[in-house]
């Protein structure tokens, strides 16, 4: 296991480094046209695209940096190696197929691991669940390990009033007999520290907030690499400080202490409250929503105002669905089935739409044709894009794929797939092993606030 107590090593004194030796300016590279030319399309996409783009390279082992939303040199070296490995043209511009089947290859990883995010601390991070599945509280945040020792992760906030954020720094990368450290990197708002000790591989990475240091503890058996690698990136990646709303919530409830052999399963914890809380003045009485089957576990996606103040909903034909999480900024929400439903869910598109595309809303009576008319939405909003048409429900491709939600008001705007998708994965969802019919896969739910 690796614990805090692996780094609490001394303190040791730092030199200066020389000064630098001034060198005559050199001459500016000639432009690259094809790097340009990707750099454009990548603008056009928007930052959130390439984002996710960039987490997808990450995830098959193509990228070993954490995503920008910019495209530079080493992000289009990393699609051109994948495009090769595809047999597709090196271009460094990801075309629409292109662009699913990194997606898909993507997601073979992220599921091989479990890689789920969790807040705990004040602090959201990802972690390869899968592996790491036994879970024991210390004094300064939760550890997860695997069964066999050869990964360890422990979440920390570290007060400090006891070692302020530079000394945690200093003290972290600081050599001993057994180990060194590879990679160091101290800026005001983070730090990274990388290396081997005592035989196992180790990635630090520390935020600053107020009056606390707060990040994870990475450590594993240097034989699961290179595979394992990516994962160290991918926590770095999804790595961030919790919401005021998040980290109220993750203080006000009291750290489990670990139990040894209980004498019977522990009951399943009870929701402190509905996961789309109900607006205040909004009525709350019944409502009646609509949503698409996107899983094989019965994950459905709906709207986040059809499940306000509802921790449950009842469907059509009677059975249960449990309100799973909702966005309520962006009217986005996933609620998952009691029993798996008996069609076979939607896939996924994670590729995004092309201008002038035809699509369909899957408004629950007869689909509604629509075309793409603007890649962003009003006010330049690149998680939306813009369509001939609305009516609220689904987004489907030709090809029936969900490909994102349109607006609940049936304004002609919608959340592109790869919004929509990355929500999903966030709140426990997985592509289907295979697509069903975008026509059918419509259910309807009654939701109750206050049950």
């Amino acid at each position: 296991m690796l614990s805090l107590s692996a780094f609490a090593l001394p303190a040791i004194a730092q030199t200066k480094s020389p000064a630098a030796t001034k060198t005559p300016a050199a001459t500016a590279p000639a432009a690259d046209p094809a790097f340009e030319a990707a750099k454009a399309a990548a603008a056009a996409e928007g930052p959130d695209a390439l984002s996710a783009v960039q987490m997808d390279l990450i995830w098959t082992g193509d990228l070993n940096s954490l995503p920008t939303g910019d495209l530079g040199k080493r992000s289009y070296e990393a699609i051109k190696a994948f495009q090769k490995r595809i047999k597709a043209k090196d271009t460094g511009i990801l075309l629409p197929p292109e662009r699913a089947v990194l997606a898909q290859h993507a997601a073979k990883f992220t599921d091989r691991y479990g890689f789920t995010e969790i807040t705990d601390r004040g602090l959201t991070v990802g972690y390869p669940a899968k592996l790491a599945s036994k879970r024991t509280e210390g004094k300064n945040g939760p550890n997860f390990a695997s069964p066999k020792g050869d990964v360890s992760i422990d979440v920390l906030s570290l007060p400090a009033d006891k070692e302020d954020f530079e000394a945690l720094f200093a003290r972290m990368k600081t050599e001993r007999p057994g180990r060194k450290v590879t990679y160091s990197l101290l800026r005001p708002d983070f730090f990274v520290v990388t290396g081997v000790n005592d035989g196992k591989s180790f990635y630090l990475r520390f935020l600053r907030a107020d009056g606390l240091s707060r990040g994870f503890a990475l450590g594993w058996d240097p034989a699961l690499s290179p595979a394992f690698d990516r994962v160290a990136i991918a926590m770095a990646a999804s790595l961030r400080l919790a919401g005021p709303d998040e980290a109220a919530e993750t203080a006000a409830k009291p750290a489990a202490k670990p139990v040894q052999k209980p004498a019977a399963p522990a009951e399943p914890a009870k929701p402190a409250g509905p996961p789309v809380p109900l607006p205040a003045g909004a009525p709350a009485g019944p409502r009646t929503g609509l949503g698409v089957l996107v899983s094989d576990k019965g994950d459905i996606l709906t709207y986040a105002g059809a499940v306000a103040g509802c921790t449950s909903v009842t469907m059509a034909d009677g059975s249960r669905a449990a309100v799973i999480g909702g966005d309520p900024a962006n009217d986005i929400a996933v609620v998952r089935l009691a029993r798996p439903a008996r069609l076979a869910p939607l896939s996924w598109r994670t590729a995004p739409l092309a201008m002038g595309e035809a699509v369909s809303v899957l408004s629950g009576a007869s689909p509604v044709a629509a075309t793409v008319t603007a890649l962003a939405g009003p006010g330049a909003d690149t998680r939306r894009v813009g369509l001939s048409a609305g009516g609220g429900g689904a987004l489907a491709d030709k090809d029936g794929a969900l490909v994102g939600l349109a607006a609940a008001d049936g304004s002609p705007v919608a959340l592109k797939a790869l919004f929509v998708t990355a929500f999903l994965r966030a709140n426990g969802a997985a592509p289907p092993a295979k697509g069903g019919d975008a026509a059918r896969d419509m259910m309807s739910f009654r939701c109750e606030p206050g049950k």
